[in-house]
This record gives C-alpha cells, sequence and structure tokens, in this order.
C-alpha cells in the first residue's frame, strides 16, 4: 500500500520544476511532475530512500495566490494545481501538459525562472563570486514556436465503474496527453503556434480524419496516420509539413481509400498555396517517435527544405540590419523559437564584444550559434565539430549559402575527438574563442580535461550555452578546479509558459 503524506508545504523549485520539501521527520521530499513554491499539498510516496522520498502531488490543499495569478489561455488546459476535476465528457479535450505555467503571470514566471538558475550556482557561490544577472524575457509569450509535432492516435482509459478498458475516441490528434501515452488529447489549435501553422494543422487533420484511413494503433501497429510535424520560418513566412504515416499492416479494403487520398493530397489547392514543401515519411518502427534511421521520407510537393533566417540589429542606426540565413530540412535541429535565438546570440556577442583568430565550435548541431558569430564580426576561421552527420550537411550548406568558406569540418564526438585526433589537435590552433552548447547532461569530464590543456597553448575565451542551469554549474565547477574564471551567468528565457531555462556564460 502506497503512503500518502497530508498537508506538506513545498518550500522551493529546482530545475524542471521539481519540487523541494521536507517530512516531520525532517527526511527531504523531491516531488516529481510539477510544483510551484509555497503551496500545500496532499503527496504519494512513490519510491523511498536512505536520505529522501520521492512523491508525486495528488492534492493541492492550498497554494500561494500571489504567483497563481496567469490568464490561462488554452480552452484545453489542465494541471495538478486545479481543484477542479474533469468532467468525462471533456475528457478526451482536457489535459494537454504542454504549458503548464501559464497559470502563472509572464512576470512570475521569470521571477521563478530566475530563482532556479540562482539556486543552481548557490554552491559556487558560497567560494566564487559569481553574479547572476537579472533574467531577459522572450520577445513573444505566445505564438513563438516555429516547430510542433502532433500526434495521431486513440484516447484509451479506465473505467472507474466498471474497471474495464474503454476507448473514448479512436480518431484523436494532438499531444499525448502528460505522462499517459495511452491517451491522445484531440483539439483544434495550440496557443503556442503561428496562426498559419494552426490554420494548416487545422485544415490537414481534418484533410487526414475525413479520408476514412485509420490512425495508428500503438497496441497492434497497424494502420495509417502517425504525426503531423510543422515547420515554420518565423522571418520568411515558409512552411514545411512532415506527414508521418505507416504503410505495412494495411488491411486491403483500405488500399483504395490510400490511393485516393494520396491523389486528393497531391490536388489540393489550399496546401498548394500555403505550404512550401510537403514530405510524407513512412515510418513502420514500433516505437512512437518521429525520427528512425530506416524510414523513408520522399518529397511530396517543393523541395527538401525551406528557409529561415535570423536578423540582428547593427551598431550603427544607418545600417541595414544582418540577416543570417538557414536551410532547414526536415530533420534538421534549429532552435524552435527564432525571435529567442536572436535575443540569445545577440546576448552572447554583447557579452563577447569582438572575438579574432580562430573559433572552435562544439556540439552545434546546424552550426546557428557559430555561423551568427561569424556574420557578426566574431572571428576569422571556424572549426566545427559534431557528432550527427545530417547536422554537418546542413551546416556545409549554410556556410555556403552566408558565404562562409573558412571553415574546417569534423565528424564525432568531441570527447574523442579532442582527445584521441592529433592531426585535428594540431589543427586547433591560435584559438580565441571555443563556442560549447551541450546536450541537457552536459560535458563530457574529457571535453573539460582537454580544453583546459589547450588553454595553456591559447589564452581563449570560453562561451558555454545550456538548457540546463544544474549540469551548467557542475561543469563551471570543474572548469574552476582547472583554473578558468567566470564572472556572470546571463540567464534567458527560452519557451515561455514551460519550465525550459536557457543560459550563457563567458569562462577565461
Amino acid at each position: 500500500m502506497q503512503k500518502i503524506l497530508q498537508w506538506i508545504k513545498i518550500d522551493k523549485i529546482w530545475y524542471w520544476w521539481v519540487g523541494l520539501a521536507k517530512n516531520t521527520d525532517g527526511k527531504m521530499i523531491i516531488i516529481k511532475w510539477w510544483a510551484l513554491p509555497w503551496s500545500t499539498v496532499d503527496l504519494k510516496i512513490v519510491r523511498q530512500k536512505k536520505d529522501y522520498l520521492e512523491a508525486h502531488i495528488t492534492q493541492v490543499k492550498e497554494y500561494d495566490k500571489s504567483i497563481i495569478d496567469g490568464e490561462v489561455f488554452c480552452p484545453h488546459f489542465f494541471s495538478d494545481l486545479n481543484k477542479n476535476e474533469i468532467d468525462r465528457n471533456s475528457l478526451t479535450t482536457v489535459g494537454c501538459g504542454g504549458c503548464k505555467r501559464q497559470i502563472l503571470s509572464y512576470k512570475n514566471q521569470l521571477q521563478l525562472k530566475e530563482d532556479i538558475v540562482k539556486d543552481a550556482f548557490n554552491k559556487l557561490n558560497k567560494t566564487n563570486d559569481i553574479t547572476i544577472l537579472p533574467i531577459i524575457g522572450s520577445p513573444l509569450e505566445k505564438f513563438y514556436r516555429n516547430k510542433i509535432e502532433f500526434s495521431f492516435g486513440k484516447y484509451i482509459t479506465k473505467n472507474r465503474e466498471t474497471n474495464q478498458t474503454e476507448t473514448l475516441s479512436n480518431r484523436s490528434v494532438w499531444f499525448h496527453k502528460q505522462w499517459e501515452f495511452s491517451k491522445i488529447i484531440d483539439v483544434a489549435n495550440c496557443g503556442l503556434i503561428s496562426d498559419k501553422a494552426n490554420q494548416v494543422y487545422s485544415y490537414l487533420r481534418k484533410f487526414c480524419l475525413d479520408s476514412g484511413l485509420p490512425v495508428y494503433d500503438e497496441k497492434t501497429h497497424q494502420w495509417v496516420f502517425r504525426h503531423i510535424v510543422i515547420r515554420e520560418g518565423t522571418n520568411t513566412w515558409q512552411m514545411l509539413v512532415n506527414l508521418w504515416v505507416s504503410d505495412d499492416n494495411i488491411k486491403e479494403s483500405n488500399n483504395q481509400k490510400r490511393e485516393s487520398f494520396i491523389d486528393n493530397l497531391s490536388k489540393d489547392e489550399f496546401l498548394k498555396s500555403i505550404v512550401d514543401s510537403l514530405v510524407i515519411t513512412y515510418n513502420n518502427w514500433l516505437a512512437n517517435t518521429v525520427r528512425w534511421n530506416n524510414s523513408e521520407t520522399k518529397t511530396f510537393r517543393g523541395d527538401w527544405y525551406i528557409y529561415e533566417k535570423l536578423e540582428f540589429p547593427t551598431w550603427d542606426e544607418n545600417e541595414p540590419v544582418k540577416d543570417v540565413s538557414f536551410r532547414v530540412s526536415p530533420f534538421s535541429f534549429f532552435q524552435t523559437n527564432t525571435k529567442w535565438a536572436e535575443t540569445l546570440f545577440w546576448q552572447a556577442f554583447k557579452m563577447l564584444w569582438y572575438t579574432k583568430w580562430n573559433i572552435l565550435d562544439l556540439y552545434c548541431g546546424t552550426w546557428s550559434i557559430g555561423l551568427s558569430l561569424m556574420k557578426l564580426g566574431v572571428g576569422d576561421k571556424l572549426i566545427w565539430i559534431e557528432i550527427v552527420e545530417e547536422a554537418i550537411v546542413d551546416a556545409r550548406n549554410n556556410a555556403k549559402i552566408n558565404n562562409i568558406d573558412n571553415i574546417l569540418f569534423v565528424a564525432g564526438p568531441a570527447e574523442k575527438i579532442l582527445t584521441t585526433n592529433t592531426e585535428i589537435k594540431e589543427k586547433i590552433t591560435n584559438l580565441w574563442l571555443v563556442v560549447i552548447d551541450p546536450p541537457r547532461d552536459g560535458l563530457h569530464k574529457n571535453v573539460v580535461k582537454m580544453l583546459a590543456e589547450m588553454k595553456k597553448e591559447s589564452d581563449y575565451k570560453l562561451l558555454y550555452i545550456s538548457c540546463n542551469p544544474v549540469t551548467m554549474a557542475r561543469d563551471i565547477e570543474l572548469f574552476l578546479a582547472e583554473g578558468f574564471k567566470v564572472r556572470q551567468i546571463q540567464p534567458v528565457d527560452m519557451f515561455p509558459q514551460t519550465h525550459h531555462i536557457e543560459c550563457i556564460g563567458i569562462l577565461s
């Protein structure tokens, strides 16, 4: 029998909006999923460790009304902090957890995120003088996402009265209900994407469901429609749509419907007028993912890609805005908030001011950071290391588009390239800047060691951009032990209404 704790007050929030509290016996409680500071809650203990407990919220008894002051703009919003039960008739349309923080005003969202960053660096600040600068908010609080993924599926639940599994909806399209992958929330639009993207989604959603073809069943691994992925150029207004389907295990009776669907899709005038690139990915893998090496993607109409650009101001008001162009293919990595990326990179540029000589760029994806800095006049040559082959192709194309050719491309994991490839190590000379934007788990310890060795030969600056302040603080502690110094950390809000935080640090 699971133990219930009652009337527990949440003291503060960690990264990923994990709550921290203390039990009556003094043991720490880590509250998963999501929580808010100063709320009083009932908890279900899900794991007991020697030094702490893990728990989930079962009911919110009280919350601090001074921070619960946001305007909920999404009719599909639901969170554990709501006391109202979901009406059975609304089960299939309420429960999206994609932007839970809309229950807070944006001002309070920013304050809590800034506090989380300060808490992540609290240990370091006991022995080092590091200033956490005021967080920079996103230029847009809504309608900012340039990429979104929708899933086809069913809403399967258990009837509390009969204890039997039942399907409330066979043809839902949207997001998986948070923490429950057997349930797809069926809604019509999203407040985080543009009106144009919502218009295309609504049209294509109806187009697919009206075809009579069934949606993919994750239990039987049969049928057709799996995902709709929409990518939009915020500054170019170009749009790419990738429709994911399964073409295995389709009954003979549906073949004619499939052929009719493909024919109608190719002729549809609305999609022709508004979608620049339409591709179809045939994915018969069992896992529910929009990325698989053995899937096949075909260009159905238009090119394989669209273009996006970042726009940066100049110091001279009489000079035009500087554009940096990017070719975005169906599987390219690109910052999901274009305007936020402009803010982030411009802030990094101001913190660096001017850099000459060579730049080493690690974990750089399609090279948006390094390319933007080069276009803004930072550096003379770029040495580029990336493990994903498709990102290398995208980076080469983006360099060509922006007329930058003084680049050395290296494929492979940074922790191995920097420690074992002597040829590359010999070419990494006259470094003035190293750019790192690592995965959420942070840096491999071998990378820290190698960068410290390189620091002895070239007195470079280190630009560290992170989406996880906890692992960033851990890595910076390692750098400080190697003789590096850091004075300031600049938080930047990545995605309003969500828990994501981005941070910039300059180490010297």
